[in-house]
């Protein structure tokens, strides 16, 4: 199996379930009583896997090369926790304004912005999360296991 087909198969399911986790968790905290959980979720999850997703990997990129570039003499661990810290808050950022511009209008400006930073904050341990485990424990098996040739 060509090696970009096997990487994505077996990055998507990861990736489907932090973008499920999130958006989740951002959804919910952004309903009105009267809201429908199941469509709020929806609409956030397919934006996030459609749009997200893909631009995650170019945002990813620049922050690889603005950490590589800014911290050159940081052990390598450090250089990725950085990184997977900054894509959990650039990326979270995102969605917790484009879930909240899904669900809620932009009449009352007030509203809105404490609605993002709720949805933000609290979606963010999750995504930390998230990154300290791509980082620690992913990271290294999915080397290994695109490095080995009978894989």
């Amino acid at each position: 199996m060509q090696l970009k087909l096997k990487k994505a198969l077996v990055l998507l399911p990861i990736m489907l379930s932090l973008i499920a986790t999130i958006t989740g968790i951002m959804s919910y905290v952004n309903l009105a009583p009267e809201q429908h959980f199941l469509q709020a979720w929806l609409n956030s999850f397919v934006f996030a896997f459609l749009v997200m997703l893909p631009s995650g990997a170019l945002i990813f990129a620049a922050i690889h090369k603005l950490v590589n570039s800014l911290f050159v003499r940081m052990p390598s661990l450090y250089k990725k926790l950085l990184q997977g810290i900054l894509m959990a808050v650039v990326m979270e950022s995102i969605l917790a304004i484009v879930t909240t511009a899904i669900n809620h209008d932009f009449g009352n400006i007030s509203h809105f912005t404490t609605t993002v930073i709720t949805s933000f904050l609290y979606a963010l341990p999750i995504g930390l999360g998230f990154a300290c485990l791509m980082t620690f424990v992913l990271h290294p098996k999915l080397e290994t296991f695109f490095a080995d040739p009978q894989a």
